[in-house]
C-alpha cells in the first residue's frame, strides 16, 4: 500500500496531508525523525495484515474442505454450524455463521393486525402478552428492533386468524442482506478450561 506522504530521495522532500511538497531542509529532526519511524512501523504492520489475511483464508479453507468432505460421504451437504476437537480435546475449533436480516415493510403491516387482536381481546387478554407485544415492537437508541423479540412471537400458538395472517407477514417481512462467518480456537489447559487463542479473525 503506497502512501502520499513520502521522503523523496532525489528531492529530499515529503508531502503534507495538504499535498504540498516540503523541502526536508526546512522540518525540524524530530519531524523526519517520526517520519521515518512511523513509516517503518506502518509498512510491517500492513504486510503483517495481509498476511493475516491470506492465513485466515488457509485455515477456513483446511477446516471447510475437512466438514465438506464428511458431508459428501453422508451424502449430504455440509450446513451450518460445527464444533470440532482433537482426540484428546487439547483443542477446539468453532466455526458458525450469523445472518444479518432486515424488516420489511410487512412488519409494519403485521403491527396493524396484531393492534386489532388486542383490541379485539381487550376485555379477555392478558396484560402479559400485551407487555411482550409492545415490547418486541420497540426500537434501541440505534432504531433497531431486536430480532429476538420479534422472532419469539411467532412461538404463541394463538388460534386467532387475524394473529395468523400477522405471524404470515412476519415472514414476508424477514430479508437476509448479508451472511458473516466467524471461527475460533481454543486450547484446553491444564485445569480443563478452554482459552482462547486470540486473532480476532472476525473484525477481517
Amino acid at each position: 500500500m503506497s502512501r502520499k506522504s513520502t521522503t523523496n530521495s532525489k528531492s529530499r522532500t515529503l508531502t503534507d496531508a495538504q499535498g504540498r511538497e516540503i523541502s526536508v531542509k526546512v522540518l525540524n529532526k524530530d519531524i523526519l525523525d517520526r517520519e521515518k519511524a512511523v513509516s517503518k512501523a506502518m509498512e510491517r504492520a500492513l504486510k503483517l495484515h495481509e498476511h493475516i489475511i491470506k492465513e485466515k483464508h488457509s485455515i477456513i479453507k483446511i477446516v471447510e474442505d475437512y466438514l465438506n468432505d464428511v458431508a459428501r460421504k453422508n451424502n449430504v451437504e455440509w450446513k451450518g454450524n460445527a464444533l470440532l476437537l482433537t482426540f484428546d480435546e487439547k483443542y477446539k475449533i468453532e466455526i458458525r455463521y450469523r445472518e444479518k436480516i432486515q424488516f420489511g415493510i410487512e412488519l409494519q403491516l403485521a403491527k396493524q393486525k396484531i393492534d386489532e387482536c388486542i383490541k379485539a381481546w381487550s376485555e379477555n387478554s392478558n396484560d402479559n402478552l400485551k407487555a411482550i407485544i409492545n415490547e418486541a415492537f420497540q426500537v434501541d437508541k440505534r432504531g433497531q428492533l431486536a430480532r429476538y423479540r420479534i422472532f419469539a412471537l411467532r412461538r404463541y400458538k394463538i388460534k386467532d386468524p387475524i394473529w395468523k395472517e400477522a405471524m404470515e407477514l412476519i415472514d414476508k417481512a424477514i430479508t437476509v442482506t448479508s451472511t458473516k462467518q466467524y471461527i475460533s480456537f481454543s486450547v484446553r489447559d491444564e485445569a480443563g478450561n478452554y482459552n482462547k487463542v486470540v486473532l480476532n479473525f472476525s473484525s477481517l
